[in-house]
């Protein structure tokens, strides 16, 4: 699961293998709706061993409890996250344990990988300004009542695939939802629209009438409710921050 999360998630350049100590015969069943309810697929293959090689080639190696059994060489780059094992939990229990680790992954990313850490492989495109800067291009424009294309956000955090690029638009607003900000999600628009890429419409937080499912998030056919709910948002945005100097 968190091989499946963290590629679903990582920059360009980084990618992520899973093995075990003690591999399993096959993925636990429940790794597929709990990956289904993220809008992740769970790629079909089998548990493996994990071996010397693998650990010499990885940049980070992150461990469930067993780094002390992990071939050599991974003390010097692992971290363990001491996370509780699927046995016997029910489904809501499962799903806290992947929320900590999906928040744990999202930490990996910002904190390693966008912050500058080495890849194994060729590690393609470098990360960019950074999270602050990203911010600080967010807050400019909201202040300008204004907007921004995900392709010129790309341009600025030297990115050329738009995931990365959401991962990180997402941990700006998680700064900003801890201050009592709105966050910048509505006026990040698609170039080809004008409004929010489809996954702004699958929020939680909408009223249920705008909800989209997740086979409906990247429609650009907008109707005109979600369209004067994006224009409310925005205007929501740009009063906050044309009244707060941040």
């Amino acid at each position: 699961m968190s091989e499946e999360i963290f590629n679903s998630r990582a920059p360009s350049g980084w990618h992520a293998d899973s093995a075990g100590v003690s591999p399993a015969a096959a993925v636990n069943p429940d790794v597929r709706w709990l990956l289904t309810e993220l809008g992740i697929r769970l790629t079909e293959r089998a548990p493996r061993m994990v071996t010397g090689q693998m650990v010499a080639g990885a940049s980070r190696v992150i461990t469930f409890g067993c780094l002390d059994r992990c071939p050599i060489g991974a003390e010097g780059k692992g971290e363990d996250w001491p996370l509780p094992g699927a046995a016997g939990k029910t489904p809501d229990q499962l799903r806290a344990i992947r929320d900590e680790l999906s928040e744990r992954i999202d930490g990996l990313i910002r904190d390693y990988c966008l912050a500058g850490g080495s890849g194994a492989s060729s590690p393609g495109p470098g990360p960019g300004p950074g999270l602050e800067e990203l911010r600080k291009e967010l807050v400019k424009a909201a202040k300008a009542r204004g907007t921004l294309t995900y392709g010129q956000l790309m341009k600025i955090m030297g990115i050329s695939r738009g995931h990365p690029l959401f991962e990180a638009i997402a941990a700006v607003d998680r700064g900003e939802y801890a201050r009592g900000a709105p966050g910048f999600a509505a006026i990040i628009v698609r170039k080809d629209t004008g409004f929010p890429g489809g996954g702004f419409f699958c929020d939680d937080d909408l009223p249920p009438s705008l909800r989209r499912p997740f086979s409906r998030a990247s429609d650009p056919k907008l109707s005109a409710a979600e369209m004067n709910y994006v224009k409310g948002a925005q205007k929501k945005i740009w009063d906050y921050y044309s009244a707060n100097i941040r």
